[in-house]
Formats: C-alpha cells, sequence, structure tokens
C-alpha cells in the first residue's frame, strides 16, 4: 500500500528554490535588454509564469498518477518519441526564418522532441530491467536495453544536437551501471562509443572550433570562444557576495541566450560564489535524496525508475554547470527548473512528479515489506 498524500518534503522545496530561481533570474536576464529593445520588459516573465503554473500543475498530475501506469505507458512512451524524433527531421519548426530541426511546430509553442526522448528513456529503461531483472547479465539483454536508447541518440545526432545524443548515453550507461548487469561485459560499450563519438564531433568544424573556444577562449575571445570568455568573465565579476540581483551586466548584450543556456553565469555574476555553490548543494541534496529514496524501494521498476529520474535532473544540471564554467564546451543545456524554455522545464516538473510520487511508495526493509 501507499501512503495517503504523502511526499518527500525535501525534495519538494529543492524543487519549489529552483523555481524561485528561475522566476527571479529570468526577469533579471530579459528585463533590461527587453526594454534596449524598446519591448516589454515583463514579456518573458509573464511567459515563465505561465510555464512554471503549467510545470507545478503538470507534477502535481504526475505525482497523482500510480506507478503501475508509467509502467504500463514506459514502452509506448518510447515509441511515441522515437516518432516525434523523426518528425522533427521532416518537419523542423522556422525559428527567425530558419528551419531548425530540433523543434516542431505546434502553434501555440515549440515542441523540442530531444528533451522527452530522456524522459521517454528512463522509463524504457526501468520496464525493460523490472521485466529482464533475472537475466541481466546475458549478451542479449544488454544489446536489448540499448536499442531504443542508441536509436533515440542517433536520431538526435542526425538534428544535429550533439550535446543532447551524447547526454541520452551518459543517462543510458549511468542507468545500466547501477543495475544488476554485468558491467565487464558492459564496459565494452562506452570503451567503443568514446572513439566513435569524438570522431563524429571532431569531424565537425563547428564542433571542432568549439572544443579550441574551451582550450583557449583569451586567444580566440574576439571569434568563436566569445560565449566562452563572457561566461567566464561572468562569474569573475561576481566575487564571493556578487553585483546584486538585477544589477549584473553580462546580460546586456554581451553574453548571448543568457536566460536559457548561460543563466547560471548570471547567477555567478549576480549572487556570486555564495549564490552559485547554494545552487549547486541543491542538485546535491536532489542526488542524495533521490538516490537514498530510490534503492529504498519495494518494486525494480520504482527502483531504477527513481534512480534514472535522479540522474536525469542532476546529470542536466551538471551539464550545464559544466558549459557555463567553461568545463564543457557550449552544447545548449538549460538548467533545469531554472532556465527559460517551455519543453525543459514541462519535463523537469513531470520527472520531479514521479519522483515525489516515489518517495510515498512501499519501501523494502531487512525483514519484511513495510506497509503504510
Amino acid at each position: 500500500m501507499v501512503r495517503d498524500f504523502y511526499f518527500d518534503k525535501i525534495l519538494l522545496l529543492c524543487f519549489i528554490i529552483l523555481i524561485i530561481y528561475g522566476i527571479v533570474f529570468v526577469f533579471s536576464a530579459t528585463s533590461v535588454p527587453s526594454l534596449l529593445n524598446n519591448k516589454d520588459p515583463y514579456y518573458y516573465l509573464k511567459k515563465e509564469i505561465i510555464w512554471v503554473t503549467l510545470g507545478l500543475i503538470a507534477m502535481f498530475i504526475s505525482y497523482l498518477i500510480p506507478i503501475s501506469v508509467w509502467k504500463k505507458i514506459s514502452y509506448p512512451a518510447a515509441v511515441i518519441s522515437v516518432f516525434l524524433l523523426l518528425a522533427v527531421l521532416i518537419f523542423p519548426a522556422e525559428i527567425k526564418g530558419t528551419s531548425v530541426k530540433r523543434w516542431l511546430d505546434l502553434g501555440f509553442f515549440k515542441l523540442q522532441p530531444s528533451e522527452l526522448a530522456k524522459l521517454a528513456t528512463v522509463l524504457f529503461l526501468a520496464n525493460y530491467i523490472h521485466r529482464k531483472s533475472k537475466d541481466l547479465k546475458s549478451w542479449d539483454a544488454i544489446l536489448s536495453s540499448l536499442t531504443i536508447p542508441v536509436l533515440i541518440s542517433g536520431l538526435i545526432l542526425i538534428e544535429p544536437h550533439k550535446g543532447a545524443a551524447f547526454f541520452i548515453l551518459i543517462l543510458t550507461f549511468m542507468i545500466m551501471f547501477s543495475a544488476n548487469y554485468d558491467w565487464k561485459k558492459l564496459i565494452i560499450f562506452p570503451a567503443i562509443a568514446v572513439p566513435i563519438f569524438s570522431y563524429v564531433f571532431f569531424s565537425s568544424e563547428y564542433a571542432y572550433k568549439r572544443i579550441l573556444a574551451l582550450i583557449d577562449p583569451m586567444g580566440y575571445k574576439d571569434q568563436f570562444s566569445y560565449q566562452v570568455f563572457q561566461s567566464i568573465l561572468s562569474f569573475a565579476k561576481g566575487g564571493l557576495t556578487g553585483e546584486g540581483i538585477g544589477a549584473g551586466t553580462q546580460k546586456l548584450r554581451y553574453l548571448p541566450e543568457i536566460h536559457t543556456d548561460y543563466i547560471y553565469a548570471l547567477i555567478g555574476e549576480e549572487t556570486g560564489f555564495i549564490g552559485a555553490t547554494f545552487l549547486v548543494l541543491i542538485f546535491v541534496v536532489i542526488l542524495i535524496k533521490g538516490l537514498k529514496m530510490s534503492v529504498q524501494l519495494d518494486d525494480t521498476f520504482s527502483q531504477v525508475l527513481g534512480v534514472g529520474l535522479t540522474y536525469l535532473i542532476v546529470l542536466q544540471g551538471l551539464f550545464h554547470f559544466s558549459v557555463n564554467t567553461s568545463i564543457l564546451p557550449p552544447t545548449g543545456f538549460t538548467l533545469p527548473f531554472v532556465s527559460y524554455g517551455g519543453t525543459s522545464l514541462i519535463v523537469m516538473s513531470i520527472s520531479a512528479g514521479i519522483l515525489l510520487r516515489l518517495s510515498k511508495e512501499p519501501v523494502r526493509t531487512v525483514f519484511h515489506r513495510r506497509q503504510y
């Protein structure tokens, strides 16, 4: 049995703090630049509040849905995700007069299928591992587990969105390494995948320039390392306590996409090392609470689902932090619950809702199953 309307209060508090961060810093990032362009300074704030409201509704609905339902829809969700990724290659959205094969234009908003694919990958793996839990040591189990994730990564790579494709593969192997697979067999695939992915990545001149920008941001700061240099400068200007919320200057046409891909750099500038570190600690708490809660669950599907969703949220945050601090090259990762963006916020809210639902599920003890 599950506990009626129970949820992990610490996890919920972490999600709410991140959402508040998002509202505050999306407004900070967009209000003054909008004024400078003679536009409504509240335009992005209004849209962000709408997305946050929809996200909270999605979180609440996801919390109410029984875990058995998520298990039933896991395979169909993976199939739908593949079809959406195919659709985006055939019917790309038009953004600023250019066809972009990362978005589907649904009229009232633009959908990014790669974000949905991340959640679908977790659901697929959770159900597959649950069904094959007694036979995960075989080659057949490993290869079958990789079919959907590899297909999804391949379609995302065609868009092209190399960062998201790489993210899916890392997320997949993190989940599989956390399950009961034969790690000696499993380790072969990253050993093969890394060189192949590196070749694909470096064969692109655009991607190669991003690597150069990461290695020597000062040397190319007026060329293709402009974003990298400006991001580093944001943290340098922030110092220990920051320049004050709303008082940052990097958003004044210096750092592009500051309300999405580089919002952590803005937070570092305006709240300093203290504010930026506090945000990282929130994700550390989510990681610890999510994993601790998941491994105690009484059902294999629930365990893998909880671990996978925790990895999804935290890994996305880690990628965003790494790009903003120039540990990784610019790859277009939003910061969960904080960056401006509809599809990402909805997907992360659904993931959070499922985690909160899992926190009320029956747990396993050494001697017996505890009932609530």
